[in-house]
């Protein structure tokens, strides 16, 4: 790289036409260097710094030989060794002098100009580095000598007013590097190409008007260019002294601080710019005219537009205001999609979409019934309870299609600032209206479908204040006709937009809760997953992977032995997951087949590729799960519970021990404060029936109970595992074995009374799939059984109970009143009088 370091010119007049001379010819062949940045001009001397190895070298080369150089200016100061074309046509010859190293890659020079040259071609030798000019030296034309010495006048004159325009901006015309010596030489100059050259070099214009200078061969004609520049250049000064004092006249003394302000707009009535920002104004005003909104928004945004025109254009202020213009103009107060009231078009699109969710896709048909009578009706908010990966969020976006309205989702979940639904005030730097209005902007509709995905993981903060309160407002049928964003500080209507709200639980506040109609929804069944895979998933991972049906196949066992042993979920996500595994190893296999024949010379046939249960275990490895199966046989002391998890149900056993001792109850299995005061009162019952189990009344003084619960790693809580602890704590105590077949649930009382629990559905799909042939459910949750598939209910005994001795009779192989205890805690046998020294008023039997 070359760039220039000084400019030295103090000898130039001087030794001008001695170098000029020096070589008559015409065209001459020189080495030649390209310069980056700088413009160099005739009879000056510049300092330039060469790092590139042919400049470096035609540099010395020049000096040690005391030959000419060829020096050209780069069109593109980024390419590193141009053509002709990249170059100035026309460059100088110059001499080289005072060459040293700077460091090891620079050398440092002094080049001196004194003559044009035209640039014919460049060359390039197989023997050296350096690149080589075919020049053809420019004669500049005679010049009238009474001519030439006007303009040297009028030069000389234009140069000293720009030098007393520019004394305010420390001889902002001349370069600050050239020396006071040389300017005063030049006010004396009488040779006119002397004087434009040089002029040309020592003034700070831009290169390009350098370029101009340098590429102009007549004397007369750089002479008017200099001249130009010169006057123009005193102009711009007298203009910006002009624009001071008349900001300074204009401005009160109470005012100094807005000099800068002042200043500006000094600048703009020059520049006759201030007609930009009337046609904003009126181009606002146009827009309002034909703009749909309620009164209120018309007179604030006149309000508004008015405020707008009487501030500068500059001001922080303007572009505040110009930016709530904006959002107002940018809001849906009016304009609403068509709904959709086709009802059987409607339940087309949510079936095509989403298998089973029976009660989502009738609430939505209502809805729309309802609408397609009366024009009164709102949106109904609805809130999607259920696991996670069933299809909550995208079956929103089903009914949005269902509904014909436009989609948007807003995700809840870690939201801590109020802010976020309710917008910022405009007080604020960089306030914006909150989400609500943000997406409404981006439908473009004042009648969306909102998706509020993860309601019930919203957060709280303190110092920000609590999102779910602001959603108080928007859940409201009765108070979101009038919602107000603290940005827009204007009332909206949502009561037309159709909210659907999705959560896991029901950890959402009361009040907030209260607000929306919740529907549950369950876990899939193993049949509705079946159903899902070979539907929708197998479909869709086929079109993924650019699969055909002739190409890949999984049968039903397959699909079976995915969905029970390689996941276990409420959904479908995994299964998905896994579908997807295997479509991906098919075309793996496939691919690298076709390259081995292809490498043979021979074309792959379109085979069909269908993976069965042998096959699911090669491309996936052993069963990654195993749900729990009944007892094989009756066993003392083990009973068949079930529970409920996110993930579904299960069974879940339960293992008591009796052993001699002093009393003591040993609980394990990482139980829950509630799980341990259910099995209190299991045990308290136990020794309320003890003579209707024949025991002996003071039996729980000489025994000690372990009762543990397997999976000891997993944490388990809830009351509903109650009738199954005290099934586990008679039978440990008598002897009596429990029926491997049957499964049990309901919370216990110390009465005896079996209360109903949550989560039917899950726990009587884990006792079918368990191979459980009998199940005790609390007689209260009958009615839950209508939810229950009619698969589900055909392929087990489901005996409803309302006390615990209808559990014991059912789940216990003898009968409780009529069997013997065998263990140490069995009660006395009858005296010779034929008393007993058991209380048989506590018996049942």
């Amino acid at each position: 790289m070359e760039k220039k370091i000084k400019n030295n010119s103090k000898a130039a007049p001087a030794k001008a036409v001695n170098e000029h001379e020096e070589n008559q010819e015409l065209e001459q062949v020189l080495p030649m260097i390209s310069l980056r940045g700088i413009i160099v001009t005739p009879h000056s001397n510049v300092q330039i710094l060469a790092a590139r190895e042919q400049s470096i070298q035609a540099c010395m080369s020049a000096q040690e030989s005391k030959q000419s150089l060829a020096v050209f200016c780069q069109n593109d100061d980024n390419e590193e060794l141009p053509g002709r074309e990249g170059l100035q046509p026309i460059g100088l010859i110059c001499k080289v002098s005072n060459g040293d190293y700077k460091d090891p890659d620079t050398y440092k020079c002094v080049i001196r100009g004194f003559a044009r040259a035209e640039l014919i071609s460049i060359e390039e030798r197989s023997d050296s580095v350096i690149r080589y000019a075919k020049i053809k030296r420019c004669v500049e034309p005679k010049v009238d000598p009474v001519k030439a010495s006007h303009y040297v006048d009028a030069l000389q004159a234009s140069l000293l007013n720009a030098i007393k325009n520019s004394e305010a901006a420390v001889k902002g015309i001349i370069e600050k590097s050239v020396p006071n010596e040389l300017v005063e030489t030049l006010k004396k100059e009488q040779r006119l190409n002397v004087l434009t050259d040089v002029l040309a070099q020592i003034l700070s214009f831009d290169n390009a008007d350098k370029r101009l200078l340098l590429n102009t061969i007549d004397p007369l004609e750089r002479a008017q260019i200099l001249i130009s520049l010169l006057n123009g250049y005193s102009y711009r000064r007298e203009l910006e002294e002009h624009i001071k004092q008349e900001a300074r006249r204009s401005m009160d003394q109470n005012q100094r601080e807005y000099f800068l302000n002042e200043q500006l707009k000094a600048i703009r009535r020059e520049l006759k710019l201030e007609g930009d920002d009337l046609s904003e104004i009126n181009e606002y005003r146009r827009k309002l005219k034909d703009f749909k909104a309620p009164q209120a928004v018309l007179t604030r945004l006149d309000k508004e537009i008015s405020k707008l025109s009487a501030m500068s254009a500059s001001s922080s202020e303007s572009a505040v205001v110009r930016n709530y213009i904006d959002n107002l103009f940018s809001i849906p107060w009016e304009v609403s999609s068509e709904v959709n009231k086709d009802l059987k078009k409607a339940q087309q699109t949510l079936d095509a979409d989403h298998y089973g969710l029976e009660k989502v896709k009738d609430r939505i048909l209502e809805y729309l019934a309802v609408q397609a009578r009366s024009n009164e009706i709102h949106g109904p908010i609805i809130c999607l309870m259920g696991p996670p990966g069933i299809g909550k969020t995208s079956l929103g976006a089903s009914v949005a299609k269902a509904t014909g309205r436009k989609y948007v989702r807003i995700s809840l979940g870690g939201l801590h600032d109020e802010s976020e639904i309710r917008g910022h005030r405009r007080t604020y730097i960089g306030a914006m209206p909150g989400r609500i209005i943000q997406n409404l902007v981006k439908a473009g509709v004042n009648n969306p479908l909102f998706v509020l995905d993860e309601i019930d993981k919203i957060g709280r903060d303190g110092l920000r204040g609590d999102p779910a309160d602001a959603l108080l407002e928007v859940l409201d049928p009765e108070q979101n006709r009038s919602f107000n964003d603290n940005y827009v500080d204007l009332d909206f209507d949502l009561s037309n937009v159709l909210f659907i709200a999705t959560a896991n639980s029901y950890n959402i506040p009361e009040p907030l809760l209260d607000r929306m109609e919740v529907i549950d929804l369950s876990s899939y069944t193993e049949d509705e997953k079946f159903n899902i895979a070979k539907q929708y998933l197998l479909p869709k991972q086929l079109r993924l992977n650019a699969l055909g049906a002739s190409e890949f196949a999984l049968t039903d066992e397959a699909l079976m032995e995915l969905i029970r042993y390689y996941t276990h979920e409420a959904g479908v996500r995994g299964l998905e997951r896994l579908i997807n595994e295997l479509c991906r190893k098919v075309v793996k296999d496939k691919m690298l087949k076709a390259s081995e024949l292809a490498a043979q010379g021979k074309k792959a046939r379109t085979r069909k590729t269908t993976v069965d249960v042998k096959q699911v275990g090669k491309l996936l490895g052993p069963r990654r799960y195993d749900f729990t199966s009944k007892l094989e046989e009756n066993k003392v002391g083990l009973v068949n519970g079930l529970a409920w998890t996110s993930l579904g149900g299960d069974i879940l056993q339960l293992e008591a021990v009796a052993n001699e001792g002093s009393g003591k109850h040993q609980l394990t299995g990482k139980l829950g404060e509630v799980m341990k005061e259910s099995i209190s009162a299991a045990i308290t019952l136990v020794r309320k029936r003890s003579g209707m189990l024949h025991l002996d009344q003071s039996f729980y003084e000489k025994c000690d109970l372990h009762i543990h619960v397997p999976e000891g790693a997993t944490p388990k809580e809830g009351p509903s595992a109650g009738v199954g602890m005290v099934t586990a704590v008679v039978s440990a105590l008598t002897g009596n074995p429990v029926r491997a077949d049957v499964a049990m649930t309901g919370e216990i009382t110390l009465r005896g009374d079996v209360l109903p629990i949550g989560g039917l559905k899950e726990k009587l799909l884990a006792a079918l799939r368990g191979g459980i042939k009998t199940v005790l459910i609390p007689q209260d949750n009958v009615k839950d059984l209508w939810d229950i598939p009619e698969k589900v209910k055909t392929g087990l005994k489901i005996v409803p109970v309302k006390r615990i001795d209808e559990v014991l009779e059912t789940a216990l192989e003898h009968d409780p009143c009529s069997f013997v205890p065998t263990t140490p805690w069995a009660s006395k046998p009858k005296s010779a009088d034929g008393s007993s020294s058991t209380d048989s008023s506590v018996s049942n039997c």
